[in-house]
């Protein structure tokens, strides 16, 4: 019922923003070589808590304190407990009030909701601008797979939100038990990782498993396994789904596998965090900031463990990016500069450096590996050095309206395999039903 609500008052909102068959791209912004005029206050609602809150809070007061432009980011936390959704529902309750806030933390498919309902600035300007925009050099820095996902597609391909907050999924491997099984290096075929994972099996004298090969084939495992490949997640024309090609059906026919045969762990929750630890998983799908846990968790025990890459089976990226980028909403000239202006900021390469060793997400450049207290922070977290040399490797979801209800249908799917309710052929074709809705209802 509360999805069904949720769907409604989006309906609403774009009824009443765009007016019937007004769905059209955001505007070119005509504004972004002006210059600030006076002091401009700006609100940022994000999604920081805790610890990360305050690292973040005392990155904005020091833009506040020393960008000599008079501007002022006044950041505030909506995200009822760290949740991208949080801030969704919010989000679409001040649109549907005229009051949004200037700069907004999301993921890509919400920004798309967001453009259609007609408030979203189009960043393509103020990237590109000769008086405030980034150089070719400042530009080329920044990962390529982050200013794409940036890019959307049911909106001419426009930039319309920037890199905030990045991770990626990535596999981490118990080194010390993969020593002690006779495998010197990562498997570099999915085969490999099969026979790896198969012979980390473990039972007791009861017939209970005891080790396991592998934990956490999660959404984003599958979806970069596809695309590695050679298939894709939607097609290029946004007419359905790629996903259940015969790319698919092998990724997810090797979930089935292990479950059938057992050296897979089910988690219940983090508990893979404790399975690890103790050193009873050979290989761990998971995203990058879980690498904290894991140290946290291990509380001081002797384990060598480590980033390797995915498995490669010849298509292009082997890791999925996501993690929460902003947008601005459309409100003056001069507010709208003034929050290019703080993104600008937070995304240079000391800062990016800086938020990185703070937060453990992944820095926006490739120049960020340059900065010492960066060094200093990898040599005490190599893992997490390891992480970021996969970032080139690396793809986005598609920036699209529907993409999140696309993830639910991949999430049913594999917990059909998880709990064996369903054969993979029957669930790969039963989530692309779905989700070829979903794209059909978001066109």
């Amino acid at each position: 019922m509360r999805k069904v609500l949720l769907v409604t008052a989006i309906a609403a909102i774009f009824v009443g923003a765009c007016g019937p068959g007004q769905e059209t791209a955001p505007a070119a912004s005509t504004d972004a070589d002006i210059s600030l005029s006076g002091p401009v206050e700006v609100t940022l609602w994000h999604n920081q808590t805790g610890v990360l809150a305050k690292a973040f809070n005392d990155m904005v007061a020091e833009f506040n304190s020393t960008n000599g432009k008079g501007i002022t980011v006044k950041g505030e936390d909506q995200s009822s407990g760290n949740s991208y959704t949080g801030i969704y529902q919010k989000m679409l309750g001040a649109i549907q009030a005229g009051a949004t806030p200037d700069m907004v933390v999301a993921v890509e498919n919400q920004v798309a909701d967001y453009a259609k309902a007609g408030v979203i600035v189009e960043l393509d300007p103020y990237i590109n601008s000769a008086k405030n925009g980034l150089s070719k050099e400042s530009l080329a820095d920044i990962y390529k797979p982050y200013l794409e996902s940036g890019k959307y597609p049911q909106y001419g391909n426009k930039s319309l939100s920037f890199p905030f907050v990045k991770s990626l999924e990535v596999l981490y491997r118990n080194d010390d038990l993969a020593k002690e099984l006779g495998f010197a290096a990562p498997p570099k075929t999915w085969d490999e990782f099969e026979k790896q994972a198969k012979a980390a099996l473990k039972t007791d004298a009861t017939g209970k498993v005891t080790r396991w090969g592998v934990s956490t084939f999660s959404i984003d495992t599958f979806l970069g396994q596809v695309m590695n490949r050679g298939g894709s997640i939607v097609k290029a024309d946004l007419s359905a789904v790629g996903f259940d090609g015969k790319e698919g059906l092998a990724s997810l026919q090797i979930l089935e596998r292990c479950v059938n045969e057992g050296w897979c762990y089910i988690p219940k929750g983090f508990d893979w965090q404790d399975r690890f630890a103790e050193g009873n998983l050979l290989y761990v799908g998971a995203t990058s900031t879980s690498i904290g846990f894991i140290i946290d968790t291990l509380k001081g025990k002797a384990l060598n463990w480590s980033v390797v890459p995915w498995p490669d089976a010849g298509g292009a990226a082997k890791q999925i990016q996501f993690g929460g980028v902003v947008a601005l909403t459309k409100t003056t000239p001069q507010k709208q500069l003034a929050s290019w202006e703080f993104l600008k900021w937070f995304g240079d390469s000391k800062q990016t450096a800086r938020w990185a060793s703070a937060s453990g997400y992944m820095p926006l450049r490739a120049s960020a590996a340059n900065d010492q207290a960066l060094k200093d922070y990898w040599a005490k977290r190599p893992q997490s050095k390891q992480a970021f040399d996969l970032i080139p490797g690396s793809v986005a979801g598609p920036s699209i309206r529907g993409y999140q209800e696309i993830r639910d249908s991949i999430a049913e799917m594999e917990t059909k395999i998880t709990t064996k309710k369903a054969k993979a052929e029957d669930a790969l074709a039963a989530a692309a039903t779905r989700a070829n809705t979903a794209l059909k209802d978001n066109k």
